[in-house]
């Protein structure tokens, strides 16, 4: 059943008195306790009479001023004034104040002539002994004023549970600290009775309510101190044998944030100047807090720009910004409080603090972008909701995924373990009671374990900046990738380039060559010197000509070469996506692999591509078709260098033929039943040396391949990139 919160608008609480005027100070609403202040029993009489008619004569000398006081109000050249006045039978505290087209007179009785020299040296201590963000002093403090039983600050959280965070209490005990409430004991319908005045108050909640009686339906009875408490907050005072009470709202950078509430067992009466002293104590304390909260963030916009400082220094640095990325984890991690950060970029993943496996990180990815196409998605309630549909138990609770850019392939994802908190539980049902229709609360208490801190605006809006800054550089990094690419493509275009010329080219005057000297062989004998000086000309000419192309194509090679910029790459996926790539290729009846340890190397991604592939696709076409295709990847470290590893058993190389293999165009002598050019060893040979590296092959005919792959370590691996395996 809903916990609505009825608000009756021909209610007001026992004690005080409230009248209301119209801006010609005719009454448009009267309480039951007015009439019977000035003995009249029928409100009919009452109501659209002027003011002055009925209540002269209640207020005598002070009428005159209060008329004045409300014109001044009325004209808006103040919206509120509190008169103590002092009446035949009592002393009162009369309170005029504007509300939208009303004005408002109400009063109640004054338990205090004045506040002493000594309470106000009192209240000024404890003023400074309130400290920023310490809460129980607060209550501490506000007790003091009180000498309430029970004084406790509960805040509204972002998921609509409210946690109690401070509490003061005269016997000791402590009652709720550390508890949360659910989202029935703060709804929203509340929000409005206590974010419109600073506090409400009720000295005894078993006797109040007086008849309000009224002429114009407009009159909001909230505006007025009052109006009831709300009735799921008095039952649950009432099961909880609390008489009086009260509430103070706490509204932080203009927003509602909670409430300081105090609890008396037995009706209390707290005077007005006590409640204003209470009143001003926690205004006092907000702003302290509010300053604490600008000051941390300040402290912490500092430590975000450094870190945002740093992570562009690295992200020009490095030629990926995942690499950059990689390097900051713990600082990308901490910035938003979490426990946990993984990072995904196409396949690869790291991992730093609490978070999943690699398995469940996939599923909750799939999931996650299945469900939600924005970028920007947060779940303090992961665990709870969606756990089931991942295999395995999660580590954590709560998580927030940011998509880098409009892509789905690079993903970070931030982990928060579950807060365990004690959570009560309220619902209002109606029961019978004999002929008269009763409600009654039912408060149960439970432990919620599965439910993280809910990410905060501040570290949002560090996720959203990080975004903006991964943005900027991936933008800058397209025009460097497009390089790389173009500088693989002359690669290749020079390598067919020097096909074309080596196999075209150079056919005429090798032919011219060889035809020469069978000639010469021949008839040189026969020949007269012209002819023969002519024979030997072009001999030489042929030679020159074949010098010539020579020269040409290593002059335009040596043009074309240049190193890479290198960055720390992951293997593991890539090294599969190739296998899978080359089978799917060469399409073997058989196939299998083992994968060893796969250490990251330092090398430029499509160059490592284009290494792999070549050597993994000549493992598999070189394979004999009867036995399949057996193959096995391993890595380790060796002097200053990432030594990787990939053997085959298949047809091997003829020992005769090793010392030329790395050579254009040149292939063993018992692969001519295989198509291939002879040209991919030769590339992969030259563009490891563009990497600093080197390449080493040791074969037997008809047991294999061993291809090794030496790639220099440029400096230590980030710890995450050590994980990497399949």
């Amino acid at each position: 059943m809903e916990n609505n919160v009825p608000l009756p608008i021909n209610f007001i609480q026992q004690f005080g008195s409230l009248i209301v005027l119209d801006f010609d100070f005719q009454i448009t609403g009267v309480s039951e306790n007015v009439l019977h202040t000035i003995h009249q029993t029928e409100h009919s009489l009452i109501l659209g009479s002027k003011f002055d008619f009925y209540f002269a004569d209640l207020f005598g000398k002070h009428f005159e001023k209060i008329c004045q006081v409300l014109e001044n109000i009325r004209d808006k050249k103040y919206p509120r004034q509190i008169l103590p006045l002092k009446l035949p039978h009592k002393r009162i505290y009369l309170k005029l104040s504007l509300h939208d087209d009303h004005l408002f007179i109400e009063w109640e009785e004054q338990y205090k002539k004045y506040t002493s020299a000594k309470k106000i040296n009192e209240f000024s201590f404890l003023l400074d002994t309130i400290k920023p963000n310490n809460w129980d002093l607060v209550c501490h403090a506000i007790n003091r004023i009180l000498h309430y039983d029970h004084v406790f600050v509960v805040q509204v959280q972002e998921t609509g549970y409210s946690q109690v965070i401070a509490e003061d209490i005269l016997d000791g005990k402590a009652y709720y600290r550390n508890m949360e409430f659910s989202k029935s004991f703060m709804p929203k319908e509340v929000f409005p009775y206590y974010s419109m005045c600073s506090y409400r108050y009720s000295p005894n909640l078993q006797d109040n309510q007086q008849q309000f009686y009224s002429i114009d339906p407009k009159i909001n009875l909230l505006e007025s101190q009052l109006a009831p408490v709300p009735e799921l907050h008095r039952l649950f005072l009432s099961e909880k044998e609390v008489t009086s009470a009260l509430f103070f709202s706490i509204h932080v950078g203009g927003q509602f944030w909670g409430l300081l509430i105090g609890h008396h067992h037995k009706e209390k009466n707290i005077d007005l100047q006590q409640r204003k002293l209470c009143t001003f104590m926690i205004q006092n304390a907000t702003s302290k807090y509010e300053n604490y909260i600008n000051q941390d963030l300040l402290e912490r916009g500092k430590l975000l720009k450094d870190a945002e400082v740093n992570l562009k220094i690295d992200l020009l640095k490095y030629k990926t910004a995942n690499c950059a990325l990689v390097q900051h984890m713990g600082t990308i991690m901490d910035m938003v409080n979490a426990d946990g950060l993984a990072i995904f970029n196409q396949g690869d993943v790291y991992f730093h603090g609490i978070c999943p496996n690699k398995a469940q990180l996939y599923e909750i990815i799939n999931f996650i972008q299945s469900h939600s196409e924005k970028a920007l998605f947060k779940d303090n309630n992961f665990r709870e909701s969606h756990g089931e549909k991942i295999k395995g138990q999660l580590p954590f609770a709560g998580l927030m995924y940011l998509k880098i850019g409009l892509l789905s392939d690079q993903v970070l994802i931030w982990f928060r373990k579950e807060t365990v908190s004690n959570v009560m539980e309220m619902h209002i049902t109606p029961q019978t009671d004999g002929n008269d229709r009763i409600k009654h609360i039912d408060l149960t208490e439970s432990v919620n374990y599965d439910i993280a801190t809910p990410w905060n605006d501040v570290e949002i809006s560090f996720v959203l900046r990080l975004n903006q800054i991964l943005k900027e550089s991936i933008v800058g990094k397209l025009k460097d990738k497009q390089q790389w690419s173009e500088q693989l493509l002359a690669l290749n275009n020079e390598l067919e380039m020097l096909t074309f010329t080596l196999s075209h080219d150079l056919k005429n005057p090798l032919s011219i060559l060889k035809m020469g000297i069978q000639f010469l062989q021949n008839s040189k004998q026969s020949l007269n010197p012209a002819a023969l000086q002519k024979w030997y000309s072009n001999l030489i000419a042929s030679t020159e000509s074949i010098e010539s192309i020579i020269n040409n194509v290593v002059l335009l090679s040596q043009r074309k070469t240049g190193t890479f910029t290198k960055d720390p790459i992951p293997m593991a996926y890539t090294l599969d996506q190739i296998y899978k790539e080359s089978i799917i290729l060469h399409n073997p009846a058989l196939a299998t692999i083992d994968y060893g340890k796969l250490l990251p190397v330092w090398g430029e991604k499509s160059a490592l591509y284009q290494i792999f592939s070549n050597i993994i696709g000549n493992a598999i076409k070189y394979s004999p078709g009867t036995a399949g295709v057996k193959l096995h990847i391993d890595s380790y470290f060796e002097d200053e260098h990432v030594c990787y590893e990939i053997k085959d058993h298949g047809i091997g190389i003829p020992k005769e033929n090793l010392h030329t293999i790395f050579e254009i165009f040149k292939r063993g002598s018992n692969v001519d039943h295989i198509e291939g050019t002879g040209v991919g060893l030769s590339l992969v040979k030259r563009i490891m040396e563009r990497l600093g590296g080197t390449v080493k092959i040791d074969s037997e005919k008809e047991k294999g391949t061993t291809v090794y792959l030496y790639f220099p370590i440029v400096e230590e691996f980030p710890p995450s990139m050590l994980l990497d395996d399949l």
